[in-house]
């Protein structure tokens, strides 16, 4: 089977059920594991992201959704070459990943119309619901791989009867603010926190400082969409002449923590284990030790 993945978590599902050698073509995001960087990129973002300061992504990204049009776009000559069976793409955010109307329009221009699978998950059991359908549509059965999941987030779920739970803010975007949204207020919840701006299953919104220093929460973390740690360190400080965060008792307190947001909090994957236990290693550091990836948070000081 040729499986062509529109959507680095759908990649990174993939290759978790053992898939990867059936994987032919993959985004311009797609960079994990390693070994995607072998396979062919089907995509490019319409706009050079990469050079671009936050709030300079958020005005071109409001452009052209004003407009209309998509800000990613498909390699409809070299999808024909990779000849896919099955696509697997998404319809939870257009900016994050290709939209369903690109995927409509490529797959119309296919001589043979492949099956085409897309996700929309909201919590951490739509992830593990996601992970068996795939394996569902490629004759792989996932639940073993998905239990061994769910068991490492059972050993970090009794922290959520912790009591008191530290108020949390997790920051999607530095400029302008917006709140985390979806499987993530759920992963605080896990880890033994509070989230005070997001509800678990609704999405990701703008937030005004503010309504962030009247919640004034024990905890900020940082996690922009799509950017590791080094980018994340470089959009906090470029934040610093914007917003004055030592007004916020967690950055009085040294309870800022930057974090790889693009391995574990962005990607509705597998890696989202990851961040629910080093979310507890930040927030109960007293009961959970050495869970996080190496180089996956710091903690400003």
């Amino acid at each position: 089977m040729n499986i062509v993945s529109l959507l680095p978590s759908a990649t990174e599902i993939l290759y978790a059920l053992g898939l990867g050698q059936s994987v032919v073509g993959v985004t311009h995001e797609c960079d994990f594991p390693q070994d995607v960087q072998n396979k062919p990129v089907l995509t490019r973002c319409v706009f050079d992201s990469i050079n671009l300061s936050q709030i300079e992504i958020d005005s071109k990204v409001r452009e052209l959704a004003r407009s209309g049009e998509s800000l990613y776009a498909i390699n409809d000559e070299l999808l024909r070459e990779v000849k896919p069976d099955l696509i697997v793409t998404q319809d939870l955010c257009h900016v994050c990943a290709i939209t369903p109307r690109e995927v409509d329009r490529a797959v119309s221009n296919l001589a043979t119309k492949p099956d085409v699978l897309s996700l929309n998950p909201k919590n951490l059991e739509d992830v593990f619901s996601d992970m068996i359908e795939v394996g569902s549509r490629t004759n792989i059965i996932a639940q073993p791989i998905v239990k061994e999941l769910q068991d490492r987030v059972k050993k970090i779920a009794p922290a959520s009867l912790l009591s008191p739970r530290p108020t949390v803010a997790c920051i999607e975007w530095l400029n302008p603010l917006w709140r985390s949204g979806h499987w993530v207020p759920e992963m605080v919840q896990l880890a033994g926190g509070e989230e005070v701006l997001a509800q678990i299953g609704h999405p990701s919104r703008p937030v005004e400082w503010e309504e962030l220093v009247e919640k004034n929460p024990d905890v900020v973390i940082f996690m922009p969409c799509g950017c590791n740690l080094e980018k994340t360190h470089d959009e906090f400080v470029k934040s610093q002449s914007v917003f004055p965060w030592n007004k916020l008792k967690a950055f009085q307190n040294n309870l800022i923590y930057l974090t790889d947001a693009n391995s574990y909090f962005s990607r509705s994957g597998p890696r989202l284990v990851n961040g629910v236990e080093l979310l507890a290693e930040i927030l109960h550091p007293e009961f959970f030790q050495g869970l996080a990836p190496a180089g996956s948070y710091v903690r400003m000081s």
